[in-house]
């Protein structure tokens, strides 16, 4: 599938011209906002909800749908089936949860972040044109988001606080935009130096940060680049013997409390595995909601973890409230349903991603390679954060899910 034709050309009437003009600015602008996180309006004071980007993201999405052809969307008709099922369920669960107010605005969050980033990279990313453009918005916004945490870290010790309120939302937004300079990488091999400084940049922040996980991801996605014929063997062993004596640094310079038994956020996570099946399984249907408290549902149920007393663990649900895994909080906060169908419809993207990999992994503008890689990433980090509940991760997600293409033969888009 060319994707130069994969979408009709606008009509000579000024009204698809414009919407799609429209479409295209407010696309843009949305992923700078979630980019950078400013401008930022307070909507709901007391509850920790972004809507004012939630708002932003819908916007867009109404946009997207009003320019998109009208035969376009009827040829996805399964894809957009399974959007509406998601989001019915979504509403339902918050709008019958014990908290429905806090609930259903942090569903419409998570849809209109979701929705927006798939369906604009589904409708307004379809030619090569506008896929080189958004790479480049890509770069601006990478760069952007270093200089500005380098700097921010430089003068306060802390790489959170100007833009993102947490460093582990940031470091996966960061993640996920490294889409753009591997693909200037694998379109334009001439710019690897640029595409280098950007990455090397951001394993420093991750270093400093005293990211774990970001730490380690970046040697699993080397692996994967190696494998699909994107980094060559001789590199990736240079790459792997130059990390490997940065990350002894690294583990030697944590702090003592990171990496104990009794550490909050391991024994968090350990004990929510058994935790959220306790609740899924007593509202298997639409879950409890996201933001519903927890700590009754300890009343009748036994802790595993040998580490942590009940105490504690109740300690931790009433500061922290979601899982710390995004497979958890959709198992107890929307059910079974929500979660099967979103799983099987990421499982059916990614095997089309897969094998166009196998047919051309590096096929410009935006290699297939370049998608991947940032996705496995995204995956990686929500079995440990409930980082979709972010919009700013949970647009630029589903945007590259939205550049999947739809046959074995198609680039993406």
């Amino acid at each position: 599938m060319d994707i130069s034709t994969s979408y009709p050309k606008p009509e000579v009437s000024g009204k698809p011209i414009l919407a799609e003009k429209v479409a295209w600015l407010l696309f843009g602008a949305t992923s700078l906002q979630l980019a950078f996180l400013h401008p930022y309006i307070v909507l709901l004071p007391g509850e920790h909800i972004n809507l004012f980007s939630g708002l932003l993201c819908a916007l867009s999405l109404g946009a997207t749908v009003w320019a998109a052809n009208k035969a376009e969307l009827r040829r996805r008709w399964l894809e957009l089936a399974i959007c509406l099922v998601l989001a019915g369920l979504v509403l339902l669960s918050g709008f019958y949860s014990s908290v429905p107010w806090s609930n259903t605005w942090r569903g419409v969050v998570l849809l209109s972040s979701a929705l927006g980033g798939f369906w604009g990279a589904r409708i307004l990313l379809t030619t090569a044109a506008r896929q080189r453009s958004f790479t480049w918005l890509g770069l601006f916004m990478l760069s952007g988001i270093l200089l500005v945490t380098l700097v921010f870290y430089c003068f306060t010790g802390k790489v959170s606080g100007v833009m993102d309120t947490n460093s582990h939302p940031l470091a996966t937004k960061v993640l996920l935009l490294w889409f753009a300079p591997l693909a200037l990488v694998w379109n334009r091999p001439r710019r690897l130096i640029p595409a280098a400084v950007l990455l090397g940049l951001s394993y420093l922040i991750f270093f400093v940060a005293e990211l774990r996980s970001a730490m380690l991801l970046p040697l699993i996605l080397a692996v994967l680049a190696a494998f699909y014929g994107g980094l060559r063997v001789k590199y990736l062993l240079i790459m792997l013997a130059v990390a490997g004596i940065i990350l002894f640094y690294f583990i030697r310079l944590l702090p003592p409390h990171k990496i104990g038994k009794q550490y909050e956020p391991a024994y968090y996570r350990v004990e929510n595995f058994s935790f959220c099946w306790h609740i899924a399984v007593k509202h298997p249907l639409l879950g409890i909601g996201f933001l519903t408290p927890r700590e009754k549902y300890l009343q009748d149920y036994q802790i595993k973890y040998p580490y942590v007393t009940e105490q504690q663990f109740a300690g931790s649900l009433n500061q922290i409230v979601v899982a710390d895994n995004m497979i958890l909080t959709f198992m107890a906060g929307v059910g079974f349903p929500f979660l099967l169908l979103y799983s099987f419809s990421i499982i059916v993207l990614l095997r089309r991603l897969a094998r166009t990999l196998r047919v051309n992994p590096l096929a410009p503008p935006i290699a297939p390679l370049a998608v991947f890689l940032p996705l496995v990433a995204g995956l990686f980090s929500f079995f440990v954060f409930d980082l979709l509940l972010h919009p700013q991760v949970c647009w630029f997600f589903h945007l590259l899910c939205g550049l999947i293409p739809m046959t074995r033969e198609g680039q993406c888009g």
